[in-house]
């Protein structure tokens, strides 16, 4: 039985943590690796770019190589204001951000979810089983934040996980989400600072230096952010420890 699990990362810097060293190949316009573990379970990790098209491409050539399993993982915000920094969120189900509010595209005990696994392998790590919302811009403030956790009750936010939910639903493979809180609820993130990156997760070195003589006081806003993305990319290897135990069923 094919045992190839598929995952989408969003950023270079979360498909780095999440296999380590690697030797990426490029098809199709995706950065993408293969790494087998030592108890044979076979990764398939592709590096999408941000947001729900690029996502939503990336589960597509997926699905159309074989894997048996459809997931992400990544960094996230955090909605709920129990969730710290490096927390873990395991999704139980995944919502989409609609002009009207947000929509159920995947819920856990699914007909396409029956694939399981243990979170016990995160040792000292915070590990929580919640919903994400998928949004089309970024909540970056505080505020924006703390009225869709109101307005939903949703746990944490990303840009991604409903494109590759929706992929998983279309193509009859088992979905999984694993998201890294790196900002939580009480935290602002400045618009400018967001800008630094582009669509690929690449740095804009030039925007950023240019913002920084202007605005020096981003300095700090910068480094919390750096430190807060590391901590958060820090519990990759006990998520791939968690996924090494999945069980997935056979293919109808």
């Amino acid at each position: 039985m094919n045992k190839t699990i598929g995952i989408v990362a969003a950023l270079p810097g979360e498909a780095r943590a999440l296999v380590g060293r690697c030797s990426w190949e490029k098809g199709n316009g995706f950065r993408h690796c293969r790494v087998v573990l030592k108890d044979g379970t076979d990764f398939l990790v592709v590096q999408s770019g941000m947001g729900m098209d690029n996502a939503f491409s990336a589960a597509h050539w997926l699905s159309k190589n074989g894997v048996a399993a459809l997931g992400c993982f990544g960094v996230s915000g955090g909605l709920d204001p129990r969730l710290g920094i490096g927390d873990l969120v395991f999704a139980d189900a995944v919502f989409m951000e609609q002009d009207d509010g947000v929509s159920l595209v995947w819920k856990k005990g699914g007909r396409n979810s029956e694939v399981t696994f243990s979170c016990r392998e995160a040792k000292d790590v915070a590990v929580r089983w919640g919903s994400i919302v998928t949004v089309k811009q970024a909540v970056l403030n505080a505020a924006g934040k703390k009225a869709l956790f109101n307005r939903t009750g949703i746990m944490a936010v990303d840009m991604e996980a409903a494109a590759v939910a929706r992929v998983a639903n279309r193509s009859g493979l088992p979905f999984f989400a694993v998201r890294a809180i790196c900002d939580s609820s009480d935290v602002t993130v400045p618009e400018s600072l967001y800008q630094c990156v582009d669509q690929k997760g690449h740095p804009r070195f030039f925007y950023l230096f240019k913002l920084i003589i202007q605005k020096p006081s981003m300095i700090s806003h910068l480094l919390r952010m750096k430190r807060d993305f590391t901590a958060a990319l820090s519990t990759a290897p006990h998520v791939l420890r968690c996924l090494s135990g999945m069980s997935i069923p056979p293919a109808p």
